[in-house]
């Protein structure tokens, strides 16, 4: 159980550092679109540096902000569930629903559309794929590759959980809590 747990830390460490790391490009990304905003309004542009390319620019950010979150926010229980049923019942129970919709659902949705993913970039690659504007950004497969990389880091982030409902619902690990982020909030106020 102890390795479980290990190899839950490890991959939930690795999925941290690049939400951490990636979470940079916000900052990229403001002064991208306040560049953009105010090239338009005053009305000069760097040549070969267009509006549509600085708004094509945007949304590969906003893209790769999503996609290298992906992982961490299933780590961390921030996507969006429907606890009505579950809400009432024991930590144990709950966590038996848990490991069930992630094996029924959310790892075999996630698994397949990743796996179909790099063919999906693979084409993109090989037909050197751009943008449909004329003066748009060209390889679209870049873009494409870091939205399936966040798939698939999505898939490891369910495997992380898996693991630790695995050692929850076994006893758990002596004097080793599995952090568990399925328990009830409760507001202070």
């Amino acid at each position: 159980m102890q390795a479980l747990l290990g190899v839950a830390d490890t991959i939930e460490r690795v999925l941290r550092t690049i939400a951490d790391w990636s979470g940079w490009l916000m900052v990229v990304l403001m002064v991208v679109i306040c560049f953009d905003i105010m090239s338009r309004k005053m009305g000069f542009q760097i040549p070969g540096m267009g509006s549509t390319r600085l708004q094509e620019l945007e949304w590969h950010l906003h893209t790769i902000l999503f996609s290298m979150w992906l992982g961490q926010c299933y780590i961390l229980n921030a996507h969006p569930r429907v606890d009505t049923l579950t809400a009432h019942r024991s930590l144990r129970t709950r966590a038996w629903v848990e490991i069930a919709g992630c094996l029924a659902f959310a790892l075999p949705y996630a698994g397949i559309v990743a796996w179909y993913g790099l063919g999906f970039v693979a084409t993109s690659y090989m037909t050197g794929e751009s943008s449909e504007a004329v003066i748009g950004l060209s390889h679209r497969w870049i873009i494409k590759a870091f939205f399936v990389l966040g798939l698939w880091m999505l898939v490891a982030a369910i495997v992380a959980v898996i693991l630790r409902l695995i050692v929850f619902l076994s006893g758990g690990v002596a004097g080793r809590p599995a952090d568990l982020n399925i328990e009830r909030f409760v507001d202070p106020t």
